[in-house]
């Protein structure tokens, strides 16, 4: 059973910046798998406690991060250097580094894994993988929301689509070869379960031999299921099962 135990606030330098985080450590003796928790837009890694619970009552180290700031180009870096961060610990394996990300964070765990050898697994919940057409959906669900991520790319999808690709894990597929667990929902109309389905099948057709998509019947963008409240212990399940299976949650003796 694991120990009842609070977390840590905590910040690591990216670049020329600090991030803030949050830690959740292990008491048992030995090595122990680390996962690095990127929560979505708005960097909310209050709203994704019950993974980071979950996953530490696995027996995994967890750092959720909150990046730097609003700037999605630098999310990257604060990735990579939360990755540095957490194998740095005394307790945590370095060979045993998964990335784990909602939304924005899930695009960042893709890009992620395909840039970053020390990537052993991911699992992206309800990823916008193809930032282009996310965007230009966007124009016609909410205006003004659309007004707001052009504002935020410096442009539109026709004016920037380097930047746009740039940003697109999509663009990234050929180079993952690590386990993917891709997590979607078919009532979410922030980032639709298209998205996590263009990116199995480019997984796929890169050679990746171990991806899976999750399709969830009724789920929306934050787990919840219309009426009948929100499905957290069943993300938390498929997200340590595959955590499990894939980077193994084993303790080092």
């Amino acid at each position: 059973m694991q120990d009842n135990i609070s977390p840590s606030e905590v910040t690591y330098p990216a670049e020329n910046a600090s991030v803030k985080a949050r830690l959740y450590q292990q008491t048992k003796p030995g090595k122990h798998p680390g996962v690095l928790l990127c929560p979505g837009r708005f960097r909310d890694i209050v709203g994704l406690e019950f993974l980071s619970n979950a996953l530490r009552a696995e027996g995994y180290v967890v750092l959720a991060t909150t990046y730097r700031g609003m700037n999605f180009f630098t999310d990257d870096s604060d990735v990579s250097a939360g990755l540095d961060y957490l194998a740095s610990l005394d307790q945590v394996n370095s060979n045993k580094l998964g990335v784990v990300g909602h939304s924005r964070g899930g695009m960042t765990a893709l890009r992620s894994a395909a840039q970053d050898d020390r990537v052993r697994s991911v699992v992206a919940l309800a990823p916008p993988v193809e930032f282009s057409s996310y965007v230009r959906a966007m124009k016609l669900l909410s205006p003004m929301r659309y007004a707001g991520m052009v504002e935020s790319m410096g442009g539109t999808p026709e004016t920037h689509p380097e930047r746009y690709a740039e940003i697109s894990a999509l663009t990234y597929a050929e180079r993952i070869m690590c386990p993917v667990l891709l997590v979607c929902g078919t009532q979410d109309l922030h980032a639709p379960y298209d998205h996590s389905k263009w990116m199995y099948d480019a997984l796929v057709k890169a050679g990746n031999k171990d991806s899976r998509l999750e399709i969830m019947d009724g789920i929306g963008h934050f787990f919840e299921k219309m009426y009948f409240g929100y499905q957290f212990d069943e993300i938390a399940g498929l997200t340590t099962q595959w955590l499990n299976e894939t980077l193994c949650g084993e303790v080092d003796e």
